[in-house]
């Protein structure tokens, strides 16, 4: 298993492809493996790297109270390590908080973004605690104690039911999570501090996406990131929930390889 050390926590992490580095950012609750069909789409033309956060999949815990700057500043030292800066970032959810928080910190590790379902501010106040509470109840009682109330917040009604062996999936890989790190990764999502007043500083190409059923990171949220982001394009994905890339894979591969194609043409020869 490929890993990177970065302040005595180890990143698990995989590559595919060769070109451009392409950097991708995996949502809460989630692992490196949710992005296969956009790699597998994107290898012909770019080195894919896709990693795990704190908490996550192969990755370390991480120590208690870390924030989303912290995870930022690691993940620059890993494209320094892996040599893919700057790069093509592409974040969704979590993965989107923490590009937005490398390429306020770190420009030059970053030529262009890909934000989907994120949300550039605070957690809406009546749902911090309400995430919280599945999460230490996940502790006290079992993860598969509030799988089926956490299934919602990711996939839409209409996926739920056309996609059962898609849900059942991410169902079992939840009640497999470590605990420990699941719960100290909820905090750190829902217990950050808002960087949508800093957008403005952000000037490289910016992809938005989100799903029109998206109740984690509702729309508007998205907007406000569109807003913010000098030049930056809008694409809602019908029907979709939460996690387009999973949902609408296909679609979400199309707009991912048209963008860097755009960028890619507009960059200095």
């Amino acid at each position: 298993m490929p890993k990177v050390t970065v302040n005595a926590d180890q990143y698990f992490y995989e590559e595919k492809g060769s070109g451009f580095p392409i950097v991708f950012g995996n949502s809460l609750l989630f692992d490196h493996r949710m992005w296969a069909q956009q790699v597998e789409t994107l290898s012909s033309r770019y080195r894919c790297i896709t990693y795990d956060f704190l908490g996550h999949g192969g990755s370390s815990v991480g120590v208690e109270g870390y924030s989303l700057e912290d995870e930022a500043e690691n993940l620059h030292a890993m494209m320094a390590q892996w040599g893919a800066s700057p790069a093509h970032m592409a974040g969704l959810s979590l993965g989107g908080m923490v590009d937005m928080r490398l390429a306020l910190a770190h420009p030059e590790d970053v030529r262009s973004l890909a934000l989907l379902d994120t949300s550039a501010e605070e957690e809406v106040a009546e749902r911090r605690p309400q995430y919280e509470a599945l999460a230490a109840a996940a502790r006290a009682n079992g993860p598969e104690s509030v799988v089926d109330l956490v299934v919602p917040f990711f996939f839409s009604q209409g996926f739920q039911q056309s996609q059962p062996e898609q849900v059942a999936a991410f169902r079992q890989q939840f009640i497999d999570s470590n605990i420990d790190g699941i719960e100290q990764a909820t905090k750190t999502v829902t217990r950050r501090t808002s960087v949508l007043g800093r957008l403005s500083e952000i000037n490289v190409p910016t992809l938005v996406i989100v799903g029109s059923d998206d109740i984690s990171t509702t729309p508007d949220r998205a907007q406000h990131i569109a807003e913010g982001i000098a030049g930056a394009r809008l694409e809602t994905i019908a029907g979709s929930g939460h996690m387009t890339a999973i949902e609408q894979p296909e679609r979400i591969s199309q707009l991912l390889s048209e963008f860097l194609a755009q960028v890619d043409s507009a960059s200095p020869k």
